[in-house]
């Protein structure tokens, strides 16, 4: 047995989940304990053993755990310097607003346990020495105490495919891709993930509903033509084109970005500003959103090439130019921001329109039949639908405005907007439709009162 108990020194615990920051992370992933164990073997040089001790570690599948109840959430916000290039030192930067998760937790320990696990004795040690240099857990103002521990308590979360709450695992591969991802000055990605089930029933909740889709890769036009929403088409396959010459290697372009093989693969989205009372609908980014469940060799080939398209940029057809890119690190617009395109939500509406894979006839199927069939293609259960020429969200044009064929050869889809009403809360991102991987189809989720401000 291996088993971790974290202490957390001052009763609270500063840490926010991957799928929105601004809400408290519980139980605490283990891949955030493993990274936290990653940095004390970095900061004290690397060491050979300790680099072997956590490559054993994480292949030995995800850990049992034990946690008490989530406190009420008590978020604070802060203003912090902007970090883009060029705003020169911290005391002359731009503010911008920040929130930050926090809880008091109803106990101060929290066990992670390998129940099968037995390591070699000079890994636990390696193991033990790294969890005495490790000094916090989420953010650096949660304080803890961090050991192994021969005899913890029972576990009260469980790796359960069949569990309702997902968390952040470490799998094989995982050291590997945290040095590649430092050594490219990009940040840590969510990594794998793995569904978990409470036994304890009165902590035990019930998580949004998922998508075929993942984590979004997000990038801002820096410099370059403005494009309208009507022109997400030209700048997706434009995105599509620069990442397949960026990532061929002897002339084979991996299947993730392609799409050519039968495993999941990307989609690009572009993202326009839309939803306020002033959008306009122009395009200030895009997306690569990664297939959900994506491994680390799928991540690391997309990151790469993405690194290739934010070096040499995006080349637009015609006399547009080129877009000069970055990933967007600090979003200063909710356009940009990843939480805009997935929180949770049972309503959802169209800011592009949804490509019908079928034409719909008096005889069958209707459009309502086929978006269900298209809902439950992305693994969604069927929603209420209301549909039109038109969307509901203040800056998209009604579908005829829009480029509704990729090539000039392809038959122009039969395109709709649509308002979605689901019975459970979904979390995106949301694409529907025939065009799905081209950022046709992209939704946005809406409150229960209106479009977001």
């Amino acid at each position: 047995m291996l088993a971790f108990e974290v202490e957390y020194l001052l009763g609270r615990v500063f840490a926010g989940s991957f799928q929105d920051r601004s809400e408290p992370e519980w139980p605490p992933d283990p891949s955030r304990l493993y990274s936290a164990l990653a940095a004390a073997c970095y900061e004290a040089g690397g060491d050979k053993l300790d680099r072997e001790a956590l490559e054993w570690l994480e292949r030995q599948g995800p850990p049992q755990i034990r946690a008490g109840r989530r406190g009420e959430p008590a978020p604070t916000m802060a203003y912090v310097p902007t970090n883009y290039p060029g705003d020169g030192p911290p005391a002359v930067r731009g503010k911008q607003p920040r929130v930050f998760a926090a809880q008091g937790p109803s106990e101060a320990t929290v066990h992670f346990v390998w129940a099968s696990a037995e390591p070699e004795p000079e890994v636990r040690a390696a193991l033990d020495a790294m969890a005495g240099r490790t000094g916090y857990l989420g953010r650096a103002a949660s304080l803890i105490r961090l050991c192994l521990i021969p005899e913890p308590p029972a576990p009260n979360w469980i790796p359960d495919p069949s569990g309702t709450t997902t968390l952040r695992v470490a799998g094989p591969g995982r050291l590997a891709e945290l040095e590649w991802l430092f050594d490219a000055n990009q940040r840590p990605n969510a990594g794998p993930l793995h569904k978990y089930r409470c036994t304890d029933a009165s902590d035990a909740r019930t998580e949004p509903l998922e998508t075929e889709f993942g984590e979004m890769l997000i990038y801002r036009r820096r410099r370059g033509a403005g494009l309208p929403i009507e022109a997400s088409l030209t700048l997706t396959d434009a995105v599509r084109q620069a990442l397949m010459s960026r990532s061929s290697a002897g002339g084979q372009i991996p299947d993730v970005i392609s799409g050519h093989g039968d495993t999941p693969h990307i989609a690009i989205a572009a993202l326009p500003f839309v939803g306020t009372a002033h959008a306009d609908g122009h395009l200030m980014g895009f997306a690569v959103v990664l297939p959900r469940g994506a491994g680390p060799s799928d991540r690391r080939v997309v990151r790469g090439a993405l690194a290739g398209v934010q070096a040499n940029g995006v080349h637009l057809p015609g006399a547009l130019g080129d877009w000069v890119v970055e990933v967007e690190m600090s979003p200063l617009t909710k356009t940009l921001e990843a939480f805009t395109w997935t929180r949770p939500s049972k309503r959802w509406t169209t800011v592009t329109p949804i490509f019908l894979d079928r034409f719909p006839s008096k005889k069958g199927p209707t459009v309502e039949e086929i978006l269900e069939r298209s809902c439950e293609r992305i693994g969604l259960p069927a929603p209420r639908i209301e549909h039109s020429p038109y969307s509901k969200m203040q800056g998209v044009p009604p579908v005829p405005a829009f480029r509704l064929q990729r090539k000039k050869e392809e038959r122009a889809r039969w395109g709709v907007h649509a308002e979605l009403t689901f019975a459970t809360p979904v979390r995106g991102p949301v694409l529907l439709g025939a065009g799905r991987f081209f950022g046709m189809g992209l939704m946005k989720p809406i409150e229960s009162g209106g479009d977001d401000d």
